[in-house]
């Protein structure tokens, strides 16, 4: 296998596990706090996280990538504000990743998926800054 196609294997298998943690953590969020509007608002952004972790999926197959086990890990923190001011950092990390992904990788249709996931992510950055006004105001 040639070497960008193994670099990009991990960048993507990368993607796939930060797609999937996310996703698991809004979901654990949305069982944690019991008002309607912020559990839709973190299942909506688990669902949208685990489309993200299809695509990059369909991408490593397309490569003939073998996808196993991907690990996830469930974070524990109780103070809701902390955790979307944490969770605002790593959305703004994962538009830097698409951003950077997009530019490095020749590819036309990585580039393409890379840059729609960032405008995806950013869209994700705008809801969670909404999401902390409410929880500040409310607090």
């Amino acid at each position: 296998m040639e070497q960008n196609t193994k670099q990009l294997i991990e960048l993507l298998m990368q993607g796939v596990q930060d797609e999937m943690n996310s996703a698991y953590n809004y979901i654990a969020l949305a069982g944690r706090h019991g008002k309607t509007e912020l559990k839709q608002a973190f299942l909506q952004y688990a669902s949208e996280e685990l489309k993200h972790a299809q695509k990059l999926m369909r991408m490593l197959q397309q490569l003939g990538a073998v996808v196993e086990d991907v690990p996830v890990v469930l974070d524990e923190m109780d103070d809701l504000y902390l955790y979307l001011i944490e969770y605002m950092a790593r959305e703004e990390s994962a538009v830097f990743y698409y951003e950077a992904l997009s530019q490095l990788m020749p590819e036309p249709e990585v580039q393409q998926l890379c840059r729609e996931m960032r405008g995806e992510e950013q869209m994700h950055l705008n809801g969670m800054k909404a999401l902390l006004q409410q929880v500040k105001e409310q607090g």
